[in-house]
């Protein structure tokens, strides 16, 4: 992917410096949460980081896809946020905190109508927006935009080979184009900073990477100031199929692969943790939400526990809400619930893992009210395999400091 460089340069590397104070500088600008930042945060019960989902369509049809069944597009009867509402529940996470706006998905971001108008309303009001992109739509002019406003970029990259990129994805033609975007995001100046702007996003596969191409695009992001967001797959959604799933033990495998480079090669000492390589450690649960197309509120766009929904609820009133709060006092710190459980055997569907935590907490507790109205609105859609079918009526999102009968329309008859 470029030139070599000596063992002896690449531990004198600038961020490789910075990272040996403050492991976090080599992690993308927007995710770097460290330990005060996030322990200061929780003392004052502050959010910082808000995921969001935009539009669920996506033009290519990757086998390893991780999305459960209630964030496509085309979930019937079901609507989807509008851009003025997008807008709406960003200005409510600044007003408790929020600094970054992640969108990991639901499909491509950059397709959604309002993408840039919501950027543009993330930038002008001082936040970072996070992009996770397929590349597709990454030209000249688009890293252009996205770099005066401010944006970090995930984009994906399976392979330094554009057939392989193209078999994983389904769609041939595309490893070419995402790997020119990759090349021009450097060049624009994305990786540039401490701590970069930029990130690949590879899934590892039982079919198509082997090691010696992990290692060589490993390399690759720490000689040039690339966050390398490197992992196995997530067994949500269309992933959610055990002969797919790298068992536990090459988990281990590749992440202490990595370790190793960093510690030999790069001079870096740290401590991994499971799931993730590169000392990167995940602590969006204690300092985020994750909002889905339809306004459905949960810890985090992986594992999903449901904890509140926007239809009912102001974000204010379900980032305080009783079981909210439970669901951010342990200490994450990297550790990724979603992973372990399936590892350990725990194989429920993905609508049920959403729900099962609150409901074993609700036999020891009192019902959380904001819970309850979140688990009346989710009970009235049917979810299934490939898409949901909803006999709810939707409402508008509720803005901060409504009360639901402040907004609620006359309601029309249920749809059968």
């Amino acid at each position: 992917m470029g030139k070599s460089i000596t063992v002896a340069d690449r531990k004198n590397l600038p961020h490789i410096v910075a990272a040996r104070q403050r492991i976090e500088d080599l992690w993308a600008r927007g995710t770097d949460y460290c330990e005060s930042t996030v322990a200061e945060a929780q003392a004052h019960a502050r959010m910082l980081h808000l995921d969001m989902d935009f539009t669920g369509e996506c033009q290519l049809k990757c086998f390893y896809c991780d999305r459960t069944p209630d964030r496509y597009s085309d979930v019937p009867n079901r609507t989807e946020l509008t851009t003025e509402q997008h807008k709406d529940i960003i200005r409510q996470a600044r007003e408790l905190g929020a600094t970054t706006i992640e969108f990991p998905g639901a499909g491509e971001p950059m397709i959604d109508p309002g993408f840039w108008e919501i950027l543009e309303y993330i930038h002008d009001n001082g936040m970072i927006p996070v992009v996770f992109t397929s590349g597709w739509h990454l030209n000249e002019l688009t890293i252009d935009r996205l770099y005066r406003l401010g944006a970090t970029i995930f984009i994906k990259h399976n392979s330094d080979d554009p057939r392989v990129q193209d078999k994983m994805v389904g769609v041939k033609g595309y490893g070419r184009v995402a790997t020119r975007a990759l090349h021009l995001l450097v060049e624009r100046g994305f990786a540039s900073t401490i701590p970069t702007r930029m990130a690949i996003d590879m899934v590892v596969t039982l079919h198509f990477q082997d090691m010696e191409e992990i290692d060589t695009i490993f390399r690759w992001c720490r000689d040039n100031n690339v966050h390398n967001y490197i992992m196995t797959l997530i067994p949500e959604g269309m992933a959610d199929h055990r002969q797919v799933l790298f068992e536990k033990r090459r988990a281990d495998e590749l992440i202490e692969f990595m370790t190793r480079i960093d510690r030999e090669e790069y001079g870096l000492e740290y401590v991994p943790s499971r799931p993730m390589g590169g000392g990167y450690r995940c602590r969006q649960v204690n300092v985020g939400l994750f909002v889905n197309l339809f306004g459905e509120v949960y810890d985090c766009n992986g594992l999903g526990r449901l904890l509140g929904h926007l239809r009912h609820d102001s974000l204010a009133d379900i980032w305080q809400s009783t079981y909210a709060r439970r669901v951010r006092q342990p200490d994450q710190n990297g550790f990724c619930l979603l992973r372990e459980r399936q590892w350990r055997g725990v194989d429920l569907g993905p609508m049920d893992r959403k729900t099962e935590q609150y409901l074993h907490w609700r036999n020891r507790h009192e019902a959380d009210p904001v819970m309850e109205n979140a688990l009346d609105e989710i009970s009235q859609v049917e979810i299934h395999r490939r898409g949901a079918r909803s006999r709810a009526v939707d409402v508008e999102i509720l803005p901060a400091g409504a009360r639901p009968a402040d907004t609620l329309p006359a309601q029309a008859p249920a749809k059968p």
